[in-house]
Protein backbone atom coordinates (compact mmCIF):
# COMPACT_ATOMS: atom_id res chain seq x y z
CA UNK A 1 0.00 0.00 0.00
CA UNK A 2 3.24 2.50 0.16
CA UNK A 3 2.20 2.99 -3.96
CA UNK A 4 -1.52 4.30 -3.40
CA UNK A 5 -0.97 7.66 -3.33
CA UNK A 6 0.86 7.64 -6.34
CA UNK A 7 -1.13 4.90 -7.64
CA UNK A 8 -5.12 6.93 -6.96
CA UNK A 9 -4.49 9.90 -5.26
CA UNK A 10 -2.80 12.20 -7.87
CA UNK A 11 -2.15 15.92 -7.72
CA UNK A 12 -0.90 16.51 -4.26
CA UNK A 13 1.05 19.74 -4.99
CA UNK A 14 -0.85 23.26 -4.18
CA UNK A 15 0.96 24.56 -6.57
CA UNK A 16 -0.79 22.25 -9.05
CA UNK A 17 -3.79 24.24 -8.64
CA UNK A 18 -2.18 27.10 -10.14
CA UNK A 19 -0.69 25.58 -13.35
CA UNK A 20 -2.66 26.65 -16.13
CA UNK A 21 -5.11 29.56 -14.77
CA UNK A 22 -5.60 32.38 -16.80
CA UNK A 23 -6.99 35.81 -15.30
CA UNK A 24 -10.39 35.45 -13.58
CA UNK A 25 -13.38 36.82 -15.87
CA UNK A 26 -15.16 39.96 -14.16
CA UNK A 27 -17.78 39.24 -11.33
CA UNK A 28 -21.44 38.88 -12.96
CA UNK A 29 -24.30 40.93 -11.16
CA UNK A 30 -27.55 41.28 -11.30
CA UNK A 31 -29.16 38.24 -10.17
CA UNK A 32 -28.98 38.91 -6.41
CA UNK A 33 -30.32 41.88 -4.27
CA UNK A 34 -27.05 43.54 -3.05
CA UNK A 35 -26.65 46.24 0.50
CA UNK A 36 -24.46 48.30 1.40
CA UNK A 37 -21.94 47.08 3.39
CA UNK A 38 -21.92 48.76 7.10
CA UNK A 39 -18.31 51.04 7.66
CA UNK A 40 -18.84 50.47 11.67
CA UNK A 41 -19.02 47.59 14.24
CA UNK A 42 -21.46 44.91 13.34
CA UNK A 43 -24.33 44.63 15.64
CA UNK A 44 -24.70 40.85 16.73
CA UNK A 45 -27.97 39.41 17.98
CA UNK A 46 -27.52 35.90 19.59
CA UNK A 47 -30.99 34.16 19.17
CA UNK A 48 -30.14 30.33 19.72
CA UNK A 49 -31.76 29.92 22.75
CA UNK A 50 -34.91 31.69 21.29
CA UNK A 51 -38.06 29.24 20.60
CA UNK A 52 -38.69 28.54 16.79
CA UNK A 53 -41.30 31.24 16.10
CA UNK A 54 -39.26 34.38 17.89
CA UNK A 55 -36.22 33.05 15.59
CA UNK A 56 -37.96 33.50 12.72
CA UNK A 57 -39.37 36.65 13.57
CA UNK A 58 -35.74 37.84 14.70
CA UNK A 59 -34.43 37.01 10.78
CA UNK A 60 -37.56 38.89 9.54
CA UNK A 61 -36.73 41.74 11.77
CA UNK A 62 -32.64 41.61 10.44
CA UNK A 63 -34.06 41.86 7.15
CA UNK A 64 -35.76 45.29 7.81
CA UNK A 65 -32.92 46.48 9.75
CA UNK A 66 -30.59 45.77 6.89
CA UNK A 67 -32.82 46.58 4.05
CA UNK A 68 -30.24 49.40 3.33
CA UNK A 69 -26.85 48.56 5.19
CA UNK A 70 -25.55 45.48 6.47
CA UNK A 71 -25.46 46.55 9.86
CA UNK A 72 -26.98 43.04 11.69
CA UNK A 73 -25.75 39.78 11.95
CA UNK A 74 -27.42 36.64 14.08
CA UNK A 75 -25.78 33.98 15.63
CA UNK A 76 -28.49 31.19 14.62
CA UNK A 77 -25.66 28.45 15.17
CA UNK A 78 -22.53 27.89 16.11
CA UNK A 79 -20.96 27.69 12.89
CA UNK A 80 -22.50 30.94 12.36
CA UNK A 81 -20.49 32.49 14.71
CA UNK A 82 -17.12 31.29 13.25
CA UNK A 83 -18.29 32.37 10.11
CA UNK A 84 -18.57 36.48 11.34
CA UNK A 85 -15.04 35.70 13.31
CA UNK A 86 -13.26 34.87 9.94
CA UNK A 87 -14.52 38.14 8.97
CA UNK A 88 -12.04 40.16 10.99
CA UNK A 89 -14.51 42.90 11.28
CA UNK A 90 -15.77 44.70 14.39
CA UNK A 91 -18.66 43.68 15.97
CA UNK A 92 -20.76 43.68 19.70
CA UNK A 93 -23.14 41.35 20.62
CA UNK A 94 -26.28 42.54 22.07
CA UNK A 95 -26.83 42.03 26.12
CA UNK A 96 -28.91 39.25 26.41
CA UNK A 97 -31.64 39.52 29.21
CA UNK A 98 -32.61 36.41 31.25
CA UNK A 99 -35.99 34.63 30.36
CA UNK A 100 -37.95 33.24 27.24
CA UNK A 101 -36.84 34.66 23.62
CA UNK A 102 -33.37 36.75 24.91
CA UNK A 103 -32.14 36.95 21.34
CA UNK A 104 -35.45 38.79 19.76
CA UNK A 105 -35.87 40.95 23.32
CA UNK A 106 -32.42 42.54 22.51
CA UNK A 107 -32.75 42.91 19.11
CA UNK A 108 -36.23 45.26 19.51
CA UNK A 109 -34.79 46.86 22.75
CA UNK A 110 -31.92 47.77 20.34
CA UNK A 111 -33.77 48.81 17.50
CA UNK A 112 -37.81 49.01 18.07
CA UNK A 113 -37.48 52.63 16.93
CA UNK A 114 -36.89 51.32 13.37
CA UNK A 115 -39.91 49.81 13.65
CA UNK A 116 -43.02 51.96 12.41
CA UNK A 117 -45.63 49.13 11.80
CA UNK A 118 -46.42 45.70 13.52
CA UNK A 119 -48.52 43.14 11.35
CA UNK A 120 -50.01 40.54 13.44
CA UNK A 121 -50.54 37.19 12.03
CA UNK A 122 -51.88 33.44 13.12
CA UNK A 123 -50.40 30.42 12.34
CA UNK A 124 -54.10 28.98 11.99
CA UNK A 125 -53.74 31.11 8.50
CA UNK A 126 -50.16 29.86 7.40
CA UNK A 127 -50.86 32.90 4.44
CA UNK A 128 -51.16 35.74 6.82
CA UNK A 129 -47.29 35.19 7.50
CA UNK A 130 -46.45 35.42 4.45
CA UNK A 131 -48.65 38.41 3.98
CA UNK A 132 -46.87 39.79 6.97
CA UNK A 133 -43.42 39.13 5.95
CA UNK A 134 -44.03 41.03 2.51
CA UNK A 135 -46.03 44.17 4.08
CA UNK A 136 -43.16 44.89 6.79
CA UNK A 137 -40.61 44.68 3.65
CA UNK A 138 -42.53 47.52 2.23
CA UNK A 139 -43.76 49.78 4.97
CA UNK A 140 -40.68 49.23 7.41
CA UNK A 141 -43.04 46.64 9.72
CA UNK A 142 -42.55 43.59 12.08
CA UNK A 143 -44.30 40.11 11.83
CA UNK A 144 -45.34 39.08 15.39
CA UNK A 145 -47.79 36.88 16.34
CA UNK A 146 -50.03 38.11 19.46
CA UNK A 147 -48.24 36.61 21.76
CA UNK A 148 -45.13 38.22 21.22
CA UNK A 149 -46.78 41.58 20.60
CA UNK A 150 -48.11 41.42 23.88
CA UNK A 151 -44.41 40.51 25.25
CA UNK A 152 -42.30 42.80 23.52
CA UNK A 153 -44.14 45.91 23.40
CA UNK A 154 -44.91 45.61 27.66
CA UNK A 155 -41.56 45.31 28.18
CA UNK A 156 -39.93 48.29 25.60
CA UNK A 157 -42.34 50.81 24.95
CA UNK A 158 -43.33 51.22 21.22
CA UNK A 159 -45.66 53.71 19.43
CA UNK A 160 -47.10 52.83 15.75
CA UNK A 161 -49.53 51.35 13.75
CA UNK A 162 -50.76 48.03 14.21
CA UNK A 163 -52.85 45.78 11.85
CA UNK A 164 -53.96 42.35 12.36
CA UNK A 165 -53.78 40.38 9.22
CA UNK A 166 -55.56 37.05 10.78
CA UNK A 167 -59.55 36.79 9.41
CA UNK A 168 -58.86 39.40 7.21
CA UNK A 169 -59.11 37.23 3.78
CA UNK A 170 -61.81 34.38 3.75
CA UNK A 171 -59.52 31.84 1.82
CA UNK A 172 -55.88 31.49 0.80
CA UNK A 173 -56.55 32.77 -2.49
CA UNK A 174 -58.57 35.74 -1.80
CA UNK A 175 -54.83 36.56 0.00
CA UNK A 176 -52.97 36.09 -2.26
CA UNK A 177 -55.03 37.99 -5.06
CA UNK A 178 -54.89 40.56 -2.84
CA UNK A 179 -50.97 40.24 -2.61
CA UNK A 180 -50.51 40.16 -6.50
CA UNK A 181 -52.58 43.33 -7.25
CA UNK A 182 -51.45 45.52 -3.73
CA UNK A 183 -47.73 44.16 -3.29
CA UNK A 184 -46.51 42.69 -6.03
CA UNK A 185 -46.24 46.07 -7.87
CA UNK A 186 -43.14 47.49 -5.61
CA UNK A 187 -41.89 43.92 -4.93
CA UNK A 188 -38.11 42.95 -6.22
CA UNK A 189 -38.34 42.43 -10.12
CA UNK A 190 -36.51 39.37 -10.37
CA UNK A 191 -36.42 37.47 -7.16
CA UNK A 192 -39.70 35.03 -5.69
CA UNK A 193 -39.22 33.68 -2.68
CA UNK A 194 -41.30 29.85 -1.81
CA UNK A 195 -41.30 29.91 2.01
CA UNK A 196 -43.33 29.34 5.33
CA UNK A 197 -44.77 27.60 7.51
CA UNK A 198 -43.58 23.87 6.55
CA UNK A 199 -44.37 21.21 9.08
CA UNK A 200 -41.59 21.68 11.11
CA UNK A 201 -41.81 25.91 11.47
CA UNK A 202 -42.01 25.83 15.01
CA UNK A 203 -38.68 23.65 16.03
CA UNK A 204 -36.91 24.56 12.99
CA UNK A 205 -37.65 27.31 11.03
CA UNK A 206 -36.05 28.83 7.85
CA UNK A 207 -34.08 31.31 8.11
CA UNK A 208 -34.16 32.84 4.90
CA UNK A 209 -36.36 35.32 5.87
CA UNK A 210 -34.29 38.20 6.55
CA UNK A 211 -33.11 38.16 2.59
CA UNK A 212 -37.14 38.13 1.75
CA UNK A 213 -37.87 41.11 3.88
CA UNK A 214 -34.64 43.26 2.51
CA UNK A 215 -35.03 42.36 -1.22
CA UNK A 216 -38.82 43.08 -0.98
CA UNK A 217 -39.24 39.53 -3.22
CA UNK A 218 -42.76 37.92 -3.49
CA UNK A 219 -43.16 35.42 -1.11
CA UNK A 220 -45.55 32.32 -1.31
CA UNK A 221 -46.13 28.75 0.38
CA UNK A 222 -47.96 27.01 -2.18
CA UNK A 223 -48.16 23.35 -3.20
CA UNK A 224 -47.32 23.13 -7.02
CA UNK A 225 -48.89 19.51 -6.62
CA UNK A 226 -52.39 20.99 -6.13
CA UNK A 227 -53.85 21.93 -8.90
CA UNK A 228 -55.42 25.23 -7.40
CA UNK A 229 -52.43 26.57 -5.28
CA UNK A 230 -50.41 25.73 -8.50
CA UNK A 231 -52.40 28.26 -10.48
CA UNK A 232 -52.38 30.85 -7.79
CA UNK A 233 -47.97 30.05 -8.52
CA UNK A 234 -48.78 30.17 -12.32
CA UNK A 235 -50.32 33.65 -11.95
CA UNK A 236 -47.86 35.11 -9.40
CA UNK A 237 -45.04 33.85 -12.29
CA UNK A 238 -46.99 35.80 -15.15
CA UNK A 239 -47.67 39.12 -13.58
CA UNK A 240 -43.89 39.43 -12.58
CA UNK A 241 -43.41 38.98 -16.29
CA UNK A 242 -39.96 37.69 -15.35
CA UNK A 243 -37.24 37.38 -17.80
CA UNK A 244 -34.43 34.68 -17.79
CA UNK A 245 -32.28 34.59 -14.75
CA UNK A 246 -35.29 35.41 -12.53
CA UNK A 247 -34.90 33.25 -9.72
CA UNK A 248 -37.09 32.14 -6.65
CA UNK A 249 -35.35 31.27 -3.51
CA UNK A 250 -36.11 29.17 -0.59
CA UNK A 251 -37.35 25.64 -0.88
CA UNK A 252 -40.59 24.00 -2.17
CA UNK A 253 -43.74 21.87 -0.66
CA UNK A 254 -42.91 19.69 -4.11
CA UNK A 255 -39.01 20.01 -3.38
CA UNK A 256 -37.26 20.05 -6.85
CA UNK A 257 -40.63 19.83 -8.89
CA UNK A 258 -41.52 23.46 -8.67
CA UNK A 259 -39.22 24.02 -11.73
CA UNK A 260 -42.32 22.21 -13.52
CA UNK A 261 -44.13 25.33 -12.69
CA UNK A 262 -41.29 28.19 -12.93
CA UNK A 263 -39.10 27.08 -15.39
CA UNK A 264 -41.63 27.55 -18.15
CA UNK A 265 -42.09 31.33 -16.76
CA UNK A 266 -38.08 32.00 -17.36
CA UNK A 267 -37.49 31.45 -13.60
CA UNK A 268 -34.80 29.56 -11.86
CA UNK A 269 -33.96 28.00 -8.33
CA UNK A 270 -31.85 29.35 -5.99
CA UNK A 271 -32.56 26.28 -3.30
CA UNK A 272 -32.32 28.49 0.31
CA UNK A 273 -34.43 27.44 2.58
CA UNK A 274 -31.77 27.05 5.83
CA UNK A 275 -29.89 29.53 4.22
CA UNK A 276 -28.81 32.47 7.24
CA UNK A 277 -27.80 36.32 7.19
CA UNK A 278 -28.03 36.55 3.55
CA UNK A 279 -29.01 40.24 4.24
CA UNK A 280 -25.53 40.87 5.65
CA UNK A 281 -23.30 38.45 3.38
CA UNK A 282 -24.51 40.33 -0.11
CA UNK A 283 -22.82 43.65 0.98
CA UNK A 284 -19.69 41.86 0.47
CA UNK A 285 -18.32 43.63 -3.32
CA UNK A 286 -19.05 40.81 -5.99
CA UNK A 287 -15.80 38.53 -6.91
CA UNK A 288 -14.79 36.33 -9.69
CA UNK A 289 -12.39 33.75 -9.32
CA UNK A 290 -10.39 31.17 -11.78
CA UNK A 291 -9.38 27.64 -11.40
CA UNK A 292 -6.62 25.36 -13.28
CA UNK A 293 -7.85 23.81 -16.29
CA UNK A 294 -8.37 19.98 -16.60
CA UNK A 295 -5.17 17.72 -17.00
CA UNK A 296 -5.04 14.59 -18.76
CA UNK A 297 -2.59 12.33 -17.63
CA UNK A 298 -2.32 9.05 -19.96
CA UNK A 299 -5.45 6.40 -20.11
CA UNK A 300 -4.33 3.05 -19.80
CA UNK A 301 -5.95 -0.53 -21.22
CA UNK A 302 -7.48 -2.42 -18.36
CA UNK A 303 -7.39 0.87 -15.95
CA UNK A 304 -10.96 2.09 -14.59
CA UNK A 305 -10.85 6.61 -14.23
CA UNK A 306 -13.00 7.59 -11.12
CA UNK A 307 -14.56 11.07 -10.64
CA UNK A 308 -16.20 11.90 -7.39
CA UNK A 309 -18.71 14.94 -6.89
CA UNK A 310 -19.80 15.80 -3.80
CA UNK A 311 -23.81 16.89 -4.59
CA UNK A 312 -25.89 19.72 -3.55
CA UNK A 313 -23.51 22.46 -3.53
CA UNK A 314 -25.88 24.19 -5.90
CA UNK A 315 -28.24 24.86 -2.44
CA UNK A 316 -26.35 27.43 -1.11
CA UNK A 317 -27.75 26.67 2.61
CA UNK A 318 -25.71 23.30 2.24
CA UNK A 319 -22.64 26.24 1.21
CA UNK A 320 -23.02 27.85 4.52
CA UNK A 321 -23.69 24.82 6.59
CA UNK A 322 -22.90 21.12 5.51
CA UNK A 323 -20.35 21.53 3.55
CA UNK A 324 -18.98 24.39 5.24
CA UNK A 325 -18.50 21.92 8.21
CA UNK A 326 -16.86 19.35 5.86
CA UNK A 327 -14.64 21.64 4.59
CA UNK A 328 -13.80 22.66 8.44
CA UNK A 329 -14.45 19.35 9.95
CA UNK A 330 -12.51 16.95 7.74
CA UNK A 331 -9.36 16.26 8.59
CA UNK A 332 -8.61 13.93 5.75
CA UNK A 333 -10.22 16.60 3.01
CA UNK A 334 -6.63 16.69 0.81
CA UNK A 335 -6.15 13.02 0.79
CA UNK A 336 -8.41 12.63 -2.02
CA UNK A 337 -9.88 14.32 -5.12
CA UNK A 338 -13.16 15.58 -5.13
CA UNK A 339 -15.15 17.56 -7.03
CA UNK A 340 -17.99 19.53 -4.64
CA UNK A 341 -20.73 21.10 -6.56
CA UNK A 342 -21.25 24.92 -5.50
CA UNK A 343 -23.50 27.54 -6.27
CA UNK A 344 -22.04 30.24 -8.86
CA UNK A 345 -24.31 33.00 -7.92
CA UNK A 346 -22.06 33.35 -4.65
CA UNK A 347 -20.25 35.58 -6.62
CA UNK A 348 -23.18 38.33 -6.10
CA UNK A 349 -24.98 36.77 -2.77
CA UNK A 350 -21.94 35.58 -0.76
CA UNK A 351 -18.36 36.42 -2.27
CA UNK A 352 -16.80 36.22 1.24
CA UNK A 353 -18.03 32.53 1.52
CA UNK A 354 -17.11 31.75 -2.27
CA UNK A 355 -13.41 33.03 -0.94
CA UNK A 356 -13.33 31.23 1.94
CA UNK A 357 -13.63 28.08 0.17
CA UNK A 358 -11.26 29.18 -2.54
CA UNK A 359 -8.60 30.05 0.18
CA UNK A 360 -8.96 26.88 1.82
CA UNK A 361 -8.73 24.24 -1.13
CA UNK A 362 -6.49 21.73 -1.65
CA UNK A 363 -4.82 20.80 -4.99
CA UNK A 364 -7.02 17.49 -4.66
CA UNK A 365 -10.34 19.84 -4.69
CA UNK A 366 -12.28 21.13 -6.95
CA UNK A 367 -15.69 23.78 -7.04
CA UNK A 368 -18.28 23.18 -9.66
CA UNK A 369 -21.08 23.46 -10.89
CA UNK A 370 -24.25 21.90 -9.39
CA UNK A 371 -27.36 21.43 -11.90
CA UNK A 372 -27.65 22.51 -14.01
CA UNK A 373 -25.26 25.36 -14.21
CA UNK A 374 -25.29 28.88 -12.83
CA UNK A 375 -29.09 28.09 -11.58
CA UNK A 376 -30.78 25.04 -10.46
CA UNK A 377 -33.17 24.34 -14.05
CA UNK A 378 -34.49 21.29 -15.89
CA UNK A 379 -33.57 21.83 -19.00
CA UNK A 380 -36.24 20.45 -21.00
CA UNK A 381 -38.86 22.95 -19.25
CA UNK A 382 -37.42 26.27 -19.60
CA UNK A 383 -39.38 28.59 -21.40
CA UNK A 384 -38.66 28.58 -25.49
CA UNK A 385 -38.39 32.10 -26.05
CA UNK A 386 -35.95 32.30 -22.99
CA UNK A 387 -33.46 29.36 -22.94
CA UNK A 388 -30.66 30.78 -25.48
CA UNK A 389 -30.38 34.12 -23.55
CA UNK A 390 -30.22 31.77 -20.17
CA UNK A 391 -27.40 29.69 -21.96
CA UNK A 392 -25.58 33.20 -22.71
CA UNK A 393 -26.13 34.05 -19.00
CA UNK A 394 -25.12 30.53 -17.83
CA UNK A 395 -21.54 30.72 -19.79
CA UNK A 396 -20.77 33.96 -18.29
CA UNK A 397 -21.78 33.39 -14.91
CA UNK A 398 -20.02 30.11 -14.55
CA UNK A 399 -16.54 31.06 -16.17
CA UNK A 400 -16.39 34.11 -13.73
CA UNK A 401 -17.02 31.40 -10.61
CA UNK A 402 -13.87 29.90 -12.38
CA UNK A 403 -15.84 26.36 -12.64
CA UNK A 404 -14.66 23.96 -15.30
CA UNK A 405 -17.08 21.10 -15.30
CA UNK A 406 -20.42 21.00 -13.73
CA UNK A 407 -23.88 18.96 -13.73
CA UNK A 408 -26.83 18.96 -16.05
CA UNK A 409 -30.33 17.27 -15.30
CA UNK A 410 -33.73 16.15 -16.86
CA UNK A 411 -33.01 17.07 -20.94
CA UNK A 412 -32.70 14.02 -22.73
CA UNK A 413 -29.06 13.67 -24.65
CA UNK A 414 -29.46 13.71 -28.41
CA UNK A 415 -32.27 16.51 -28.25
CA UNK A 416 -31.01 20.15 -29.32
CA UNK A 417 -31.21 21.24 -26.36
CA UNK A 418 -28.88 19.26 -24.38
CA UNK A 419 -26.57 19.88 -27.16
CA UNK A 420 -26.95 23.71 -27.34
CA UNK A 421 -25.74 23.47 -23.32
CA UNK A 422 -22.82 21.53 -23.54
CA UNK A 423 -21.82 23.56 -26.26
CA UNK A 424 -22.73 26.76 -24.65
CA UNK A 425 -21.71 26.62 -21.03
CA UNK A 426 -17.85 26.75 -21.59
CA UNK A 427 -17.28 23.70 -19.50
CA UNK A 428 -14.60 20.54 -20.38
CA UNK A 429 -16.98 18.24 -18.60
CA UNK A 430 -20.80 17.78 -18.38
CA UNK A 431 -22.29 15.05 -16.07
CA UNK A 432 -25.86 14.03 -16.83
CA UNK A 433 -28.21 13.25 -14.22
CA UNK A 434 -30.50 11.22 -16.64
CA UNK A 435 -29.55 7.85 -17.36
CA UNK A 436 -29.78 8.62 -20.84
CA UNK A 437 -26.03 8.60 -21.61
CA UNK A 438 -22.99 6.43 -21.41
CA UNK A 439 -20.21 8.47 -22.35
CA UNK A 440 -19.69 11.10 -25.32
CA UNK A 441 -17.10 13.62 -26.44
CA UNK A 442 -19.51 16.52 -28.62
CA UNK A 443 -17.31 18.89 -29.83
CA UNK A 444 -14.72 18.76 -27.21
CA UNK A 445 -16.40 18.42 -24.28
CA UNK A 446 -16.89 15.24 -22.77
CA UNK A 447 -20.93 14.03 -21.29
CA UNK A 448 -20.04 11.41 -18.32
CA UNK A 449 -23.21 10.09 -16.65
CA UNK A 450 -23.71 11.95 -13.35
CA UNK A 451 -23.56 8.22 -11.87
CA UNK A 452 -25.07 6.28 -8.95
CA UNK A 453 -25.62 8.04 -5.55
CA UNK A 454 -23.76 6.90 -2.84
CA UNK A 455 -25.63 7.43 0.55
CA UNK A 456 -22.96 5.48 3.10
CA UNK A 457 -19.95 3.69 3.35
CA UNK A 458 -19.45 0.69 1.25
CA UNK A 459 -21.30 2.57 -1.59
CA UNK A 460 -18.37 3.25 -3.60
CA UNK A 461 -16.46 0.30 -3.30
CA UNK A 462 -20.14 -2.05 -3.64
CA UNK A 463 -20.67 0.43 -6.78
CA UNK A 464 -17.35 0.19 -8.29
CA UNK A 465 -16.37 -3.21 -7.63
CA UNK A 466 -20.22 -4.68 -9.41
CA UNK A 467 -19.30 -2.41 -12.63
CA UNK A 468 -15.76 -3.33 -13.11
CA UNK A 469 -16.24 -7.23 -13.75
CA UNK A 470 -19.11 -5.68 -16.87
CA UNK A 471 -16.31 -3.09 -18.20
CA UNK A 472 -13.78 -4.75 -21.45
CA UNK A 473 -10.02 -5.07 -19.71
CA UNK A 474 -8.65 -4.56 -23.13
CA UNK A 475 -9.85 -0.48 -22.72
CA UNK A 476 -9.68 2.25 -20.29
CA UNK A 477 -12.81 3.77 -18.76
CA UNK A 478 -14.30 6.48 -17.40
CA UNK A 479 -16.85 6.89 -14.57
CA UNK A 480 -18.19 9.24 -12.05
CA UNK A 481 -20.19 8.77 -8.42
CA UNK A 482 -21.85 11.12 -6.64
CA UNK A 483 -21.90 11.06 -2.87
CA UNK A 484 -24.56 13.15 -1.08
CA UNK A 485 -23.50 15.27 1.24
CA UNK A 486 -26.53 15.41 3.53
CA UNK A 487 -25.83 11.26 4.13
CA UNK A 488 -22.39 10.23 3.07
CA UNK A 489 -20.51 13.94 3.34
CA UNK A 490 -19.72 14.29 6.88
CA UNK A 491 -15.77 12.76 7.09
CA UNK A 492 -16.47 11.82 3.25
CA UNK A 493 -13.45 12.10 2.54
CA UNK A 494 -12.01 9.57 5.30
CA UNK A 495 -14.85 7.14 3.98
CA UNK A 496 -13.97 7.17 0.22
CA UNK A 497 -10.39 7.01 0.95
CA UNK A 498 -11.06 3.94 3.06
CA UNK A 499 -13.08 2.79 0.08
CA UNK A 500 -10.47 3.12 -2.37
CA UNK A 501 -7.81 1.53 -0.24
CA UNK A 502 -10.19 -1.24 0.02
CA UNK A 503 -10.67 -1.42 -3.85
CA UNK A 504 -7.10 -0.96 -3.91
CA UNK A 505 -6.23 -3.95 -2.61
CA UNK A 506 -8.91 -6.47 -4.20
CA UNK A 507 -8.60 -5.07 -7.32
CA UNK A 508 -4.43 -3.76 -7.60
CA UNK A 509 -3.99 -1.15 -10.19
CA UNK A 510 -7.69 -1.14 -11.81
CA UNK A 511 -9.25 2.11 -10.27
CA UNK A 512 -7.77 5.70 -10.75
CA UNK A 513 -9.35 8.09 -8.46
CA UNK A 514 -9.24 11.83 -10.11
CA UNK A 515 -10.56 15.22 -10.03
CA UNK A 516 -13.89 15.40 -12.60
CA UNK A 517 -11.69 18.17 -14.76
CA UNK A 518 -9.02 15.74 -14.71
CA UNK A 519 -11.02 12.85 -15.78
CA UNK A 520 -12.63 14.71 -18.49
CA UNK A 521 -9.16 15.59 -19.50
CA UNK A 522 -8.08 12.18 -19.87
CA UNK A 523 -11.07 11.24 -21.46
CA UNK A 524 -11.56 13.76 -24.28
CA UNK A 525 -7.79 13.08 -25.19
CA UNK A 526 -8.56 9.33 -25.06
CA UNK A 527 -11.17 9.67 -27.11
CA UNK A 528 -9.90 12.29 -29.73
CA UNK A 529 -6.99 9.54 -30.48
CA UNK A 530 -9.77 6.87 -30.47
CA UNK A 531 -13.14 8.12 -31.59
CA UNK A 532 -14.41 4.71 -32.23
CA UNK A 533 -13.83 3.80 -28.72
CA UNK A 534 -16.42 6.45 -27.61
CA UNK A 535 -19.29 4.12 -26.14
CA UNK A 536 -22.08 6.70 -27.18
CA UNK A 537 -21.06 6.41 -30.38
CA UNK A 538 -20.71 2.37 -30.67
CA UNK A 539 -24.56 2.53 -28.79
CA UNK A 540 -25.52 4.75 -31.62
CA UNK A 541 -24.02 2.39 -34.81
CA UNK A 542 -25.35 -0.64 -33.02
CA UNK A 543 -29.14 0.78 -32.57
Amino acid sequence: MKNIKHRIFPFLTVAAMFIGCKVAAAPQSGQFYKTQMHKGTITVADIRRDHGPARMISTAFQGLINQQTAECYLYLADHHVRQLADTKRPFEVLPLAEGRDPGLRSLFKAYADRVQNIYIWSPEEDWSWNMAVMLSAQHRGLPLTEELYASLTAEIPWKGHVERLYGRWASKRDAYEWAMKTIQPACHPNILFSLGLRSDWLGNPWTLYDYAVASRGFAFWLDDADEAERSIIEEICQKGDFRPGAIVMGYAKSGDDLLYVTNRYNIGYVVSDYYANGSFWCSYPNKSFKQRPGRAIKAENGKIYVSVVFSDGDNVQFDQNALYGIWTDDKDRGAFPVGTTFCAGMQELNPFLMEWYYKHMSANDELMAGPSGYQFIYGRDYSEEGYEKWLEENRKWLASAGFKTGCFWHTSYGTERFYRYVETAGLEGVFNGDDDVILDCHKGVIVMNQGDHLVAEGDLYNNLAHRQGQLDPARPHFLNVYPTAASYGYHGVARLKREAERLEKDFPGRFVFLLPKDNAATARKYYEQHPEHIPWKNKLQNK
